[in-house]
């Protein structure tokens, strides 16, 4: 592990980590995960730039919910016992949700008060990420959310609400555009 990665960690265990044990988290690595009712997870993850070096490193963070029904019928794959942020059915950068409504990143210098960005990352997560993931933690008040996803967990959340008219058209209007996922909605609007 880098350097920069070891002084990434030291910012999550300062702050962040005991707030997800307050709230009823577990962590593993750079991962945050809540087990709820029905196998449903919440997911926080801190994710490093590809791009970090020893003198300037970046990090944010990613948001997800996990809805075995969803994947159960769109997902690819098997989940482990614990799904990861591309296993949600839902997910959000918390960029998306701070007041600027941008991909927000964390910068990491050499003269970076760690203090200062361990609080910040914390207050983000609890002041942004924890609202939305408590709004998003049933298949009812993620809705709208999943609904804006791709289209099949669009169809998927319409069926699992009990309306396949409309899950029929989010899956003719794919076939109709002639896209690539035209032969997917083919065959998975034969389910």
């Amino acid at each position: 592990m880098s350097e920069i990665s070891k002084k990434i960690d030291e910012i999550i265990n300062m702050e962040l980590k005991a707030l997800m044990k307050a709230n009823g988290f577990k962590k593993n690595a750079r991962n945050f995960y809540k087990e709820l009712e029905g196998g449903v997870f919440l997911l926080v993850n801190v994710q490093g730039s590809m791009y970090n070096d020893n003198q300037d490193a970046r990090y944010t963070v990613n948001l997800g919910v996990f809805f075995p029904e969803i994947y159960e019928m769109v997902g690819f794959g098997n989940v482990g016992s614990v799904p990861s942020i591309p296993d949600c059915s839902v997910s959000k950068r918390i960029g998306q949700l701070k007041p600027e409504r941008t991909d927000y990143w964390w910068q990491l210098t050499p003269a970076s008060d760690f203090n200062q960005l361990a609080a910040d990352l914390s207050e983000s997560v609890e002041q942004y990420g924890l609202p939305w993931l408590r709004n998003n933690s049933s298949i009812t008040s993620a809705s709208v959310e999943l609904k804006g996803q791709n289209p099949f967990t669009a169809a998927a959340t319409a069926i699992i609400e009990g309306n396949r008219c409309e899950a029929a058209e989010i899956i003719n209007k794919v076939i109709s555009k002639g896209s690539a996922a035209k032969s997917r909605a083919i065959s998975w609007g034969k389910k």
